[in-house]
């Protein structure tokens, strides 16, 4: 059988966890406010774009970091780098400026600058151009072309290694007609770094190394482990067939893959879903201390015929004779529970009558809450969300009524994936299904592309957080349950099982509570979700600090962005001071969180 590929430790669990506790922030020694020098902005293109397009744009991070310095691109096209001092105060220094695009129908995309070296940045005009940028300023300029002309894409992330200097670019691709459905490319290229051209006299090309099509924008892209690793809602091909739509809509709404553990479907849609498909080879209910498990064979089969082996990490059940087509594949294989039981306090009834075959574990962990009855794979149908009652639901609202915060007096409401003007004012063609997208989170894949070959995940996973400064050493941030787990990648990013290194506990649940959420990002284990600003009383930075002890843990809310500052458009962590200090950028400050994090 297969292997979770995020497995939790339940040793880094919190199973007694009740409340976060205020941790008093001062908004005028902990967080402070320097005016740039030119504003920011993320209003770069006039055009009409796709759904998914939009969502890229409101989730994207315009402060990029190495080291020392944070570089961003501001409003009149100008490559702006800070650096602070050991009071935290900031020196910004113009490094070079792009051209500014003349206005045409070509849709822009955002620029970036993203370090390859020490000294040494790619720049992406976002008007189909990369620049490379060293202290003295542009040295060489690269096209990509298609069809001849020059294409617009995003700078995804970027790698040098031995000389050799990669770039993952993702661009949209033109959908043909109305009814015709948006495809994206993503692509590598190399830079030779070192040398120089005409620059907008004579630029180079860009010659991919290889192109993958799929039916989303990444997500978030970082090199590990001798290739990309990717996060994306769809995978991406190296021939995206026909066949790939048809393929797309039989696939389960991956907001019923990530359900494990929170019950009842809310939405009437889903739920319509959720009661067309197969029956699940079992239901499963839990209390305190034990689970209860149903299998449902078929009417009249004797007792004789059935087989049940019960261990203090397994279960086996066997039937002879025929079986439904969705327990064929279950009975006669060992499933793994997600943690240990009392096999000789576990006891097991049938009624030949009705077919009800009913299982009575007793939990050895005591009340620890059990997110999925078993090892869920990808290879099995054990990712069965448990059965909860209306009453079950009200009681898991309760527990957690305490680690509520909300900006007004208004009842909580879930998260967004996009701030409330940005929701108004944007225009979703009518082949956008993603408006689905409902609760916290981002559910991807995972992928891992070497020399062009990729490798996806068949288990989604829903992302709360990404790490504040781009690598990996502070793991990603997944949803379980109610909870925030830490994980790393090891030398298979696909297929062997990630590294649980460490548990925000009800990090989900308290982030359902934010209505306008356009970052979360964490650094070591400190969580901080930013609002966007953009809208009347919001403006908030919401950090999320370890547990302290097994049932609490701290929080604390200070304002960054909003009023004068502007809106949000990034967040990282820079070296300074002997540390890494949090830093945000806003349209018209840069606001360092000196005594936050």
């Amino acid at each position: 059988m297969a292997t979770e590929l995020l497995p939790a430790d339940r040793q880094r669990l919190y199973p007694h966890f009740e409340t976060y506790r205020l941790r008093p922030l001062d908004p005028d020694t902990d967080v402070r406010a320097y005016p740039l020098p030119i504003p920011a902005t993320d209003s770069r293109a006039a055009t009409p774009v796709s759904f998914r397009q939009v969502r890229a744009r409101i989730e994207w991070n315009h402060l990029d970091v190495h080291g020392q310095r944070g570089v961003y691109v501001d409003a009149e096209w100008n490559v702006v780098a800070f650096e602070l001092d050991d009071a935290l105060q900031p020196t910004f220094t113009t490094l070079a400026a792009l051209p500014a695009p003349i206005t045409s129908d070509v849709t822009a995309e955002y620029p970036r600058a993203l370090p390859l070296a020490d000294g040494m940045w790619a720049v992406s005009s976002g008007m189909g151009s990369v620049y490379v940028l060293h202290e003295r300023g542009f040295t060489a300029r690269y096209d990509l072309r298609v069809e001849g002309a020059i294409a617009p894409f995003l700078l995804c992330a970027a790698h040098g290694e031995e000389g050799r200097f990669r770039l993952l670019l993702a661009r949209a691709c033109s959908a043909e007609g109305k009814a015709a459905h948006q495809t994206f490319e993503l692509l590598e290229v190399s830079l030779d770094a070192g040398a120089a051209n005409g620059l907008d006299d004579a630029p180079g090309v860009l010659e991919p190394n290889w192109r993958l099509e799929g039916l989303d924008l990444p997500y978030w892209a970082v090199w590990a482990e001798g290739g990309w690793l990717v996060l994306s809602e769809e995978p991406f091909e190296k021939n995206l067939g026909a066949s790939s739509e048809a393929e797309r809509g039989a696939r389960p709404r991956p907001e019923a893959e990530a359900r494990r553990g929170v019950g009842v479907v809310d939405d009437p849609e889903i739920e319509e879903e959720v009661e067309m498909a197969d029956p699940t080879p079992f239901t499963w209910t839990q209390d305190g201390g034990s689970v209860s498990i149903t299998v449902n064979l078929p009417t009249g089969t004797p007792k004789a015929a059935v087989t049940v082996g019960i261990r203090p990490g397994s279960l086996l059940v066997s039937v002879g004779g025929d079986v439904p087509s969705h327990l064929a594949g279950w009975l006669a294989h060992e499933h793994s529970f997600w943690s240990d039981i009392i096999a000789d306090k576990s006891t097991w009834t049938y009624d030949a009558v009705s077919g009800a075959l009913e299982l009575i574990l007793a939990k050895r962990g005591g009340d620890m809450r059990w997110p999925s009855v078993f090892v869920p794979s990808d290879d099995s149908d054990d990712d069965v969300p448990e059965s909860f009652t209306a009453a079950d639901i009200d009681s898991l609202r309760a527990t957690f009524s305490r680690a509520q915060v909300t900006a007004t007096d208004d009842e909580p409401v879930l998260a967004s994936s996009m701030p409330a003007l940005l929701r108004e004012e944007m225009d979703i063609d009518s082949d956008d299904d993603d408006e689905g997208q409902r609760g916290v989170g981002r559910i991807c894949v995972v992928g891992h592309i070497v020399d062009g070959r990729a490798a996806w995940s068949r288990q989604t996973a829903t992302v709360l957080s990404l790490p504040l400064a781009g690598d990996l050493h502070s793991g990603i941030v997944i949803k379980q349950a109610l909870d925030g787990l830490a994980f790393t990648p090891n030398s298979d990013p696909t297929r062997e099982p990630w590294t649980h290194i460490s548990t925000n506990p009800a990090l989900a649940f308290v982030l359902r509570s934010k209505r306008d959420l356009r970052l979360v990002r964490h650094i070591h284990d400190t969580v901080l979700a930013f609002d966007s600003g953009s809208g009347l009383g919001t403006g908030n930075a919401y950090v999320y600090y370890p547990p302290e002890d097994a049932e609490t843990a701290r929080q604390g809310v200070v304002g960054v962005s909003g009023g004068g500052r502007g809106a949000l458009l990034g967040a990282t962590a820079v070296s300074a001071a002997g540390r890494a200090v949090v830093v945000a950028l806003c349209e018209r400050a840069l606001v360092v969180l000196g005594g936050v994090a």
